[in-house]
């Protein structure tokens, strides 16, 4: 490829990358009765179908694009370290 052909790449690639996008990462899921639902109050815990160490999905504008483990940082917030990279056969 030529210096010229890579420049091109390179500049299409940057006017891309300011696109906003939605991340959303799965942290479980739950079925529970609108009854239950409804009676939720502040301070209520639901139990998600996922235990500590359990990869969750990744996903941006609702396609899946990775894995990764829920890690918590030294300021108590919750982060998300890469598994692993879902490739076009696994979504």
């Amino acid at each position: 490829m030529s210096d010229t052909a890579i420049a091109a790449n390179e500049d299409r690639l940057a006017s891309v990358m300011d696109i906003p996008v939605t991340l959303t990462v799965v942290l479980g899921e739950k079925t529970i009765p609108l009854g239950k639902l409804y009676a939720l109050s502040r301070g209520s815990v639901i139990e998600m179908d996922r235990k500590v160490g359990e990869l969750v999905e990744i996903f941006v504008n609702s396609r899946l694009v990775a894995r990764g483990e829920v890690q918590l940082t030294d300021d108590g917030r919750l982060a998300v370290s890469l598994s692993e990279v879902a490739s076009a056969g696994t979504v």
